[in-house]
């Protein structure tokens, strides 16, 4: 199985092989001679699967939305930011399907604080606004944090994208953006915040809205 993210690593570790092909990275399980595998159960085959796809959607997100928010996020725990990707939202992925709960996916993740009492309305057009109240004035709850939205379409199972022309600060108490109604109905918004240099992310929360 080829490995998405930033691992550099050759040789065995516990029952895994890491070996590089033209500098790319794959993984096998250690075979003992004269022993066949075993064949894989159904529940096997599923986490197999779902750790495929999340490897594949690892490597969307780092093209389509940030090279950075799992970067950190891992790098503050002492992890790679792929597998701490995996590690919060195994339970999401479905082989072959993309994200099958979105509702506990986890789009960000980092150091810093969410705001209380997070809300979303609608403002028709295809743009919404985010309100909340923060009352705080800290390293991980600054003013300067920037609103980011992230977006999953369920149309578009398989992507993750930001939400367009975003605006709004910790401070402000509330911000903007705008999702691309032209093909789907639905669409599952994630709000958080980014450090204003960029450095720090927050947990995200997760809003179903329907346009």
């Amino acid at each position: 199985m080829k490995v998405v993210g930033d691992i550099n690593y050759s040789g065995r570790l516990g029952k895994l092989v890491f070996y590089t092909v033209n500098g790319v990275t794959y993984v096998r399980r250690v075979r003992i001679p004269g022993k066949e595998p075993k064949p894989r159960t159904e529940k096997q085959r599923g986490w197999a699967g779902a750790f495929g796809m999340a490897q594949k959607m690892y490597a969307h997100y780092r093209e389509k939305v940030s090279a950075d928010i799992w970067r950190l996020a891992g790098k503050a725990v002492g992890r790679r930011g792929n597998m701490l990707f995996w590690s919060v939202n195994c339970g999401c992925f479905e082989g072959g399907k993309g994200i099958g709960s979105p509702e506990t996916f986890r789009f960000a993740e980092g150091e810093l604080l969410l705001p209380w009492e997070m809300k979303v309305e609608a403002l028709g057009g295809g743009r919404f606004r985010a309100t909340w109240k923060e009352e705080r004035d800290l390293a991980s709850a600054a003013p300067g944090d920037r609103l980011k939205a992230g977006v999953f379409y369920p149309a578009t199972p398989k992507g993750l994208y930001w939400a367009e022309e975003m605006s709004g600060t910790r401070g402000d108490g509330e911000g903007t953006f705008r999702l691309d109604t032209r093909e789907d109905k639905e669409a599952h918004v994630y709000l958080f915040f980014e450090r204003e240099d960029g450095t720090a992310f927050s947990p995200s929360a997760h809003f179903h809205v329907e346009f």
